[in-house]
């Protein structure tokens, strides 16, 4: 390559972790990839290991960096990952226990409380969202309560993201779209940190890092760092965005009104809006640069749906091989609804209720293994409709990032459900990509956001709706709907019923 300057994107997700490098142009160069293990001791609660999340970090690292090509020189090192969850540290910065993830749902019970006596309405006047179970200051209340010892053990909160940057360099920090909820008053984008006064939590003011921009050089990789990962000591490290808004700014969606979707282990819908918006039904995020927000809607559904049909429907099949079973399907799978309510945290988007659960609704004998396989994908499209008419947007183009989008046929019904072209970047790698943007920003490499999304973001494939099955996804719509919304009391009488029981079987 004529340009050696290469960009280093660590992306912490869930099920995996990968570094990817990239050129200057946004071409990747090499990609390693590892497997985490999320853990679920108790029913609602879902963990994993921090020091194990750095050592999977550690080996892509070392494997990226060995790949590159002779002379090819790292410019820094930027990092995603997944958002929200509570990974708190303690003074001599070890993990005060398991990292509770965006997922868990054990502080349900705290926010319901908080709602009752008007808290949770100070929260959202304060920073412009409502927080879910699965954020940080829920978790670190239950923590408070629950787990006292380990509560006076906490020196500072962190995301996922942030505690690899402090592995790499030492640097405590919290980037804007980390911190907006709660802690963030939206009208400056800084800390309020009376918000722990509100949750009887006063002692935790000194918990918040410092605040940092997502191109921000937080610090410089350390000596004990550069040992571990192969990388040069003193490498820079920039904060980055978490991997929602880092997908829609690798995506190409980061400009205002852009819309991005991540099909991956959850759903996640965001629109980029100038400022806070007035409507607090989803979830908004101060960028920290160029006033940008970052309004977004993330369901719990997503490719385990998928996952579960291959394994349990049709006995261990690869999730490849579903979408040429569907297409033998008729559009509405000749009367089969699917709701894909499968996780055990039950839903966060675009309503909340721990209780959500899946269902195929419509089933006779005359439906076979093709009609319910479409349905799941149908449903998981249907559901992307339910969060983007829950967003300050009126899309004519969405771009669509994550593993789902490998999917030709998924691709094209979310474009018949939402009614708009879909686009698919050429990377398959959105979120790495997002973080590559942004430390190419920080090191002077292009003046503007939008500057280094036109170089460095190609677009691959356009899916366009088509008319009269648009039109027959409008209808299935509305039964989607409503059928959801008639299960609400429903899902609530199954969970007092098993609790009655002792325990769900399986949960």
């Amino acid at each position: 390559m004529t340009d050696t300057r290469v960009l280093l994107a660590v992306d912490a997700g869930t099920s995996s972790i990968k570094t990817v490098a990239f050129d200057l142009s946004g071409t990747e160069l090499a990609i390693a990839t590892r497997e985490t293990t999320t853990l679920r001791p108790t029913p609602g609660h879902v963990e994993q290991d921090p020091s194990a999340i750095w050592d999977q970090t550690v080996a892509t690292l070392r494997e990226v960096t060995a790949a590159l090509p002779d002379g090819a020189t790292p410019l820094g090192v930027g990092v995603t990952g997944q958002g929200d969850g509570l990974w708190a540290i303690t003074e001599a910065g070890d993990p005060v226990r398991n990292a509770a993830l965006w997922s868990d749902s054990r502080s349900t019970e705290i926010l319901e409380e908080w709602a009752s006596d008007g808290r949770l309405d100070r929260i959202v006047r304060q920073c412009g969202s409502k927080p879910y179970p699965g954020m940080s200051l829920p978790l670190l209340a239950w923590l408070a309560r629950e787990e006292p010892t380990q509560y006076e053990r906490v020196d500072t909160i962190l995301s996922c993201k942030d505690w690899l940057t402090f592995r790499l360099t030492g640097e405590r920090t919290l980037d804007h779209t980390e911190a907006t909820i709660p802690y963030l008053n939206k009208a400056t984008e800084r800390y309020d940190r009376d918000i722990f006064e509100v949750v009887d939590l006063p002692d935790a003011k000194s918990m918040l890092p410092r605040l940092v921009a997502p191109t921000e050089v937080v610090g410089a990789v350390t000596a004990t760092a550069a040992a571990e990962t192969g990388l040069d000591p003193g490498l820079p490290v920039v904060s980055g965005v978490f991997d929602v808004p880092a997908s829609g700014i690798g995506t190409g969606a980061a400009t205002s009104d852009g819309l991005s979707i991540t099909l991956g282990t959850s759903l996640t819908h965001q629109v980029f809006v100038d400022g806070p918006q007035p409507d607090t039904s989803g979830i908004q995020m101060s960028l920290g640069i160029e006033g940008l927000w970052t309004y977004a809607i993330s369901s719990n559904a997503g490719t385990p749906s998928l996952e579960w049909v291959a394994e349990t429907l049709i006995g261990g099949e690869e999730v490849a091989a579903l979408e040429m079973l569907a297409r033998t399907a008729p559009v509405g799978s000749d009367g089969v609804v699917y709701h894909p309510y499968l996780s055990t945290s039950g839903e966060r988007g675009p309503f909340i209720d721990p209780n959500a659960r899946g269902q195929f609704v419509g089933l006779t004998p005359n439906h076979g293994t093709e009609h319910l396989v479409r349905a799941v994908y149908e449903g998981l499209s249907l559901a992307i409709r339910d969060c983007v008419e829950h967003l300050p947007a009126d899309p004519t183009t969405a771009a669509l990032a994550g593993g789902g989008t490998r999917s030709e046929l998924w691709c094209q019904l979310i474009a018949d459900c939402l009614g708009c072209t879909i686009v698919v970047p050429e990377s398959s790698e959105a979120t790495a990509k997002g973080a590559a943007v942004l430390l190419a920003m920080s090191q002077g490499e292009y003046p503007s956001l939008s500057a280094a999304i036109e170089r460095m973001v190609t677009i691959d494939r356009r899916y366009n709706p088509r008319e009269r099955v648009a039109d027959q996804y409008d209808i299935l719509f509305d039964l989607f709907s409503e059928t959801k919304q008639e299960m609400n009391s429903i899902w609530s009488r199954r969970a007092t019923a098993f609790d009655r029981l002792g325990s769900e079987s399986g949960e």
